[in-house]
């Protein structure tokens, strides 16, 4: 019986051998199944991403008559449904042609802005030229993120060809994005690979989990907006317009403050520190307001709340980004409180973010830069533009009052009679104009005795003023007296020796 069993064992080793030898031999190595399927993966992933190249000229806060040399910066665009291609909005910044490049060309196509948001720094770009997107594929989105995970982070080179890396979102915080006012989630990212943080796509299993708007290669880590914010930008949501909650707060740490304050042995909260004109909060809330709860959520002593996906949130996230709580803009938030030692109930109508109370603009929102120069005189309103002229390490050169201005002052305290802040920027010599030419910086105080509040107050006042003297006060008591019968001749002289346009210069 054993010989027969080895017989046969020997017969089916001979005919599989036979087999063996019958298959064609291939020339191509054998691709292990995961890889494989990657390299499937990634030729799909490029006809979902595009190379963006954007010229811009920024605007010269120096000399604000005429703006700084032309650049380029690249970035990564993602294709989303209805045609459109999505990526960061500060890559948009003072943009004068946008071109976009697929897998499948080598020729660049002209593409306009169809909508940008600051406040989450989206942008959405649509291409007029026919059929462009008819070999291209929307992306999907993750509606959760899961975190610490890893993800594949994808890009397109200049040739057309798929560009991979890995890395791993660490954990989630609220921060302002580069362009807006109002804290947002933002994702950590964690990765050793090159990226440039300009809209590099984050993917697991396929579905978007957020776009890189921002990388450090020294500290091998960047920042990525959100899949589910990009939801609300698409209109995933309903409403695209981001909320703000209209009050800040300081934390009650200490038993001193609760006591004083009324809180509870057992209790937690905030203090209302600050509370913006024409926002959510105004007329609401009040400074000294004790905020026991929030969206119907406790609040602990630092202006925390337990999210029940994401663990611990700071509360702006439900007023900012309240969706999955109901809350959006026109929406009421209940608001639990201490006022005067007695706890109530307020809502709070969730509105955007008053821009009209902005007295310094202090984040890049493409405004105008408006000036007046007259006589070799420069005037300038105050912004954050104007200080980082100064360079990366500005706060440090800048002078002190100018920084101490744009720090506490930002915003209107509701005043009306409070207005832009204007200073005067730098005098160009004219013999018309000696003993000022060492002047710059100064904040200016009035104009023939009556308070500055923007730079139409000067322009204006030198206009309509019927005395032959303008007299103009700064901040530290100097006094500028500015003749008007020699403007006119000064100006010539200005615009013929430094080549400035006569457009610059007096009202325009």
């Amino acid at each position: 019986m054993k010989s027969k069993i080895f017989l046969v064992i020997i017969s089916v080793c001979i005919f599989s051998a036979g087999l063996s030898a019958k298959k064609p031999k291939s020339s191509v190595k054998k691709v292990p199944n995961g890889i494989a399927s990657q390299a499937k993966a990634e030729e799909e992933y490029k006809k979902s991403i595009v190379q963006v190249k954007i010229s811009f000229q920024e605007p010269d806060y120096f000399n604000p008559w005429k703006k700084k040399n032309p650049k380029v910066r690249r970035g990564v665009g993602i294709i989303v449904p209805g045609e459109k291609i999505l990526l960061p909005a500060h890559l948009l910044a003072h943009s004068t042609l946008i071109e976009v490049k697929k897998y499948s060309s080598y020729a660049e196509t002209k593409a306009t802005v169809a909508r940008q948001d600051f406040e989450s720094d989206l942008a959405l770009l649509k291409i007029e030229e026919e059929n462009f997107f008819k070999d291209l594929t929307p992306f999907e989105f993750q509606k959760e993120i899961d975190y610490p995970r890893q993800v594949s982070i994808y890009q397109l080179d200049n040739s057309g060809s798929i560009q991979s890396a890995s890395g791993a979102l660490i954990s989630m915080d609220l921060d302002q994005y580069p362009q807006g006012m109002v804290e947002l989630p933002v994702l950590d990212v964690n990765s050793t690979e090159t990226l440039n943080g300009n809209g590099e796509v984050l993917l697991e299993k396929g579905k978007v989990s957020g776009i890189l708007f921002d990388f450090s290669g020294d500290k091998n880590s960047g920042r990525a907006i959100p899949s589910f914010l990009i939801s609300k930008f698409l209109g995933n949501f309903g409403k695209t317009e981001i909320p703000f909650k209209g009050f800040r707060y300081r934390p009650i740490m200490d038993k001193a403050t609760k006591d004083f304050y009324s809180l509870k042995t057992k209790d937690q909260g905030i203090l209302v520190a600050e509370i913006l004109p024409d926002s959510s909060a105004d007329g609401i809330l009040k400074i000294g307001d004790v905020i026991l709860e929030f969206g119907g959520k406790k609040i602990d002593s630092k202006g925390y709340f337990q999210h029940p996906k994401y663990g611990k949130q700071v509360l702006s996230y439900i007023a900012h980004l309240g969706d999955e709580f109901g809350y959006q803009i026109g929406k009421q938030v209940p608001v639990k409180i201490i006022r005067s030692g007695k706890e109530e109930e307020v809502q709070l109508s969730l509105k955007p973010f008053p821009y009209s109370s902005i007295r310094i603009p202090h984040r890049n929102l493409g405004s105008k830069s408006e000036y007046y120069f007259d006589g070799g005189f420069l005037f300038v309103e105050l912004s954050e533009g104007y200080l980082l002229e100064w360079g990366k390490d500005w706060r440090s050169k800048v002078d002190r009052k100018l920084l101490y201005t744009f720090d506490y002052h930002k915003f209107s305290t509701g005043d009306k009679k409070e207005g832009k802040f204007v200073l005067l920027s730098q005098v160009i010599p004219d013999e018309s104009n000696q003993g000022y030419h060492e002047i710059s910086g100064r904040l200016v105080d009035q104009v023939n005795g009556k308070p500055v509040q923007s730079i139409l107050d000067i322009s204006n006042e030198v206009k309509s003023s019927k005395s032959r003297y303008i007299t103009i006060s700064l901040d530290d008591g100097t006094d500028i007296v500015l003749d008007q019968e020699s403007l006119a001749s000064a100006n010539q002289r200005i615009q013929k020796e430094y080549r400035i346009p006569k457009s610059a210069m007096g009202s325009r």
